[in-house]
């Protein structure tokens, strides 16, 4: 409000009461006389003019800072999104060139500072992302946004940047996702980031041997997410502490055990700001759970239909490993892709083994982390079996392992994921169906098979040079024909010109972005509305995924990302678009 209309609504009040008070002073005077009463109206007027105006003044005020602090959450906003873009545009090409150099002939001081600089930059990248959290935290409350996200790919990131931390204190750290999982949840993708990697530093903090699970399973209309070591347990004092409002004990753990302290109280707030409690369930001597749950999207209800045709169904896949966990969600994702043939068996490469306990299969799953050569024997020997030729090896690694000198056909890192394990269960198919000559290279540190997407097209647009040439070296190894497209203008019209099976799209580009771009491939109907786009971006914060799908992309990688599930990713599209071409013509 101006001050002169401040001022002229106090005037007013003061010449009503003022003529209120003359009134009363001409009424027939008892105790105090005409002139006293009009003294003391006039004070009084005087008094509530100005009790008036500063009230007038004061909400003012209020609004003013209620929009000064609107303005203040925009720029901090706006900064935070120019600032993760800014960083994540070099990290990403730091991280490729990394990778690249990795491929390279190098000796072992060599690989050695290509580690160091790689882990700093995933280091770096860690931190980038809690700054970016905590750039959104408040003293005295939470803000969080609802947003539709991909849980179980936000589950796997967590898990695979915390991986080489568990792994090398001797510990199996697993990702139990439930396959049955609804495709999306509502959350907030930072914030559910953060709370993860409280709860699995924790859990690898404070347990010494053993196995760490993170499990997602759907759970009465909402899906539960748990972490579970196999630490000593917790008192029941000690998790009326934990899960209580009291600070003392919450995030200074000292000698105590399974899992607890670390960020405890932080990571309740955050549960709780996305509506959900921290529970806990714990035994001394069983180990620990922390679990919460979330909201289902109901757009996306549905469990996710992976499709598999009917030679992934026809396979017989024997699994073996030593750690339980290990060999159900094995068992559960193969089960879930139609694979009915499945044996598996409590296996340690060291102890004796008796082949013939086994059945041969088409598919043989090794799961053993401490003696790769004596897993090379054993691949060697079932080799020169006539009833295990044709059986292709898979092997689960460590990610720190970096030999290249395995038997097995395929090396997976652990954990494993759905993607990729079905990446290459498919790739099985393909060489037992179609009896091709390419096989994958041992050990290769990607996992990826050579020539796997020989004679498929792939449209790259991207504007940055040094972008460029990683993603065209990494799909080198594919045998993919890549074309490359400057802009979104560029795109458009190779579109028209030849026929591809996916598209790479950049979302900063000149002339034309990929969200216009890809906006306007789907608008060309036909094929246009059916090929799979996938944004290829820096932009990391978490509405930018939406804003990709809601442009009509199929998925978003934010860049710098991990070379080896990228592959995943392309394959899986490709394979499936081209499963959905067969039945449609079938």
């Amino acid at each position: 409000m101006p001050p002169s209309k401040r001022l002229i609504i106090c005037a007013i009040c003061f010449l009503v009461i003022l003529g209120l008070g003359a009134l009363w002073a001409n009424a027939n005077p008892t105790v105090l006389t005409g002139a006293q009463r009009l003294a003391i109206s006039l004070v009084i007027a005087t008094l509530l003019s100005i009790a008036l105006y500063f009230l007038l003044r004061q909400k003012e005020i209020v609004t003013q800072s209620e929009q000064a602090v609107q303005r203040t959450d925009l720029a901090r906003d706006e900064f935070t999104a120019s600032i993760s873009h800014e960083i994540r545009t070099p990290l990403s090409g730091i991280l490729g060139v990394m990778h690249l150099l990795k491929r390279t002939s190098l000796d072992r001081n060599q690989e050695r500072y290509v580690d160091t600089a790689t882990n700093s930059a995933n280091m770096l990248l860690t931190i980038l992302n809690d700054l970016l959290a905590s750039s959104r935290m408040d003293t005295s409350s939470i803000f969080v946004e609802s947003k539709s996200l991909d849980l179980a790919e936000v589950v796997e990131d967590v898990t695979s940047i915390l991986a080489p931390e568990a792994l090398g204190k001797g510990l199996e750290l697993v990702c139990d996702i439930d396959p049955n999982i609804p495709q999306r949840v509502k959350a907030d993708p930072l914030r559910l980031r953060q709370v993860l990697n409280n709860l699995l530093s924790n859990a690898i903090k404070y347990t010494k041997h053993g196995v760490i699970v993170i499990n997602v399973s759907s759970n009465s209309g909402s899906v539960e997410i748990g972490v579970k070591d196999t630490g000593v347990g917790i008192s029941e004092e000690r998790q009326a502490a934990l899960l209580g409002l009291e600070s003392q004990g919450s995030d200074n753990p000292g000698q105590q055990p399974g899992g607890a302290g670390l960020g405890l109280k932080s990571t309740r707030r955050l549960i709780k700001a996305m509506g959900s409690e921290l529970q806990l369930d714990s035994r001394p001597g069983e180990g620990a759970r922390f679990f919460f749950k979330l909201d289902i999207d109901d757009e996306h209800s549905a469990a996710y239909d992976w499709n598999p045709p009917q030679a992934l169904r026809q396979l017989s896949v024997g699994i073996l490993s030593p750690v339980a966990q290990q060999r159900s969600t094995i068992r559960n994702m193969l089960e879930h892709w139609k694979i009915n043939d499945i044996q598996e068996m409590d296996f340690d490469v060291e102890e004796t083994f008796d082949v013939s306990e086994l059945a041969p299969c088409s598919l043989l799953i090794i799961d053993q982390t401490d003696s790769e050569q004596a897993v090379n024997d054993l691949i060697d020997r079932l080799s020169n079996s006539s009833d295990w030729r044709d059986t292709r090896f898979v092997h689960l690694v460590p990610q720190n392992r970096q030999s290249e000198n395995g038997s097995a056909d395929v090396r997976l890192y652990k954990p494993i994921s759905h993607s990729r394990l079905y990446t290459t269960v498919m790739d099985i198919v393909y060489k037992l169906a179609f009896d091709s000559e390419y096989e994958v290279a041992a050990g290769s540190r990607s996992g990826q098979a050579s020539g796997l997407l020989a004679g498929r097209r792939i449209l790259l647009a991207e504007d940055n040079d040094i972008n460029k040439m990683i993603v065209l070296e990494m799909l080198e190894e594919t045998g993919a024909d890549v074309d490359v497209a400057v802009n979104g203008a560029d795109a458009l019209e190779q579109l028209q010109r030849q026929q591809y099976d996916l598209v790479l799209m950049d979302i900063q580009m000149p002339i034309m972005d990929g969200y216009e771009a890809t906006q306007k491939i789907r608008a060309m109907g036909g094929s246009y509305e059916s090929i799979p786009i996938v944004a290829m971006t820096a932009h990391a914060l978490e509405g930018d995924s939406n804003k990709s799908l809601e442009a009509g992309m199929d998925y978003h990688v934010s860049k710098p990302f991990e070379p080896d599930r990228f592959i995943s990713l392309i394959v899986r599209f490709i394979a499936e678009r081209s499963a959905t071409s067969t039945s449609d013509e079938s």
